[in-house]
């Protein structure tokens, strides 16, 4: 089992990630965008606004998936869990770097910006033909 979260976590360790939600006519979504934190394989924090569809999706349905891809070799990880909104300044401060408060009008002090936190239940690393799946305990 340490093998298969050791070559998750070499995935889980790409700065962009394909984030999916549920809409309100129960249909997946899918968005990439930036880990700015995560934790080895439980927890990944992304910002954004409270103002964004997707963050009106986690609103209403916490359910969510985060996919990673392993470049030209046919390697993914699929996680499945569910994903939290916060405004705090407290968690702001934890999760934002340089990078973000630049990409951000106001430096991350708009009231619409929010964190997003993504709580890993279970996964998927696929790796050539092979499947091998993980709970996060």
């Amino acid at each position: 089992m340490e093998r298969i979260k050791a070559r998750a976590l070499k995935l889980a360790n790409k700065r962009v990630a394909f984030v999916g939600s549920v809409n309100e006519h129960n249909v997946p979504n899918i968005k990439a965008m930036s880990v700015v934190k995560h934790n080895g394989l439980e927890t990944f924090y992304f910002v954004s606004n409270h103002s964004e569809i997707k963050t009106e999706h986690y609103k209403r349905n916490f359910n969510a998936c985060i996919y990673f891809t392993g470049g030209p070799i046919y390697k993914e990880l699929i996680l499945e869990g569910i994903m939290k909104v916060f405004h705090g300044d407290e968690i702001k401060k934890f999760v934002w770097k340089n990078n973000e408060k630049n990409a951000y009008k106001n430096g991350g002090e708009d009231p619409d910006h929010c964190v997003l936190q993504f709580i890993t239940k279970k996964g998927r690393v696929h790796h050539w033909f092979k499947t091998e799946a993980f709970e996060i305990e």
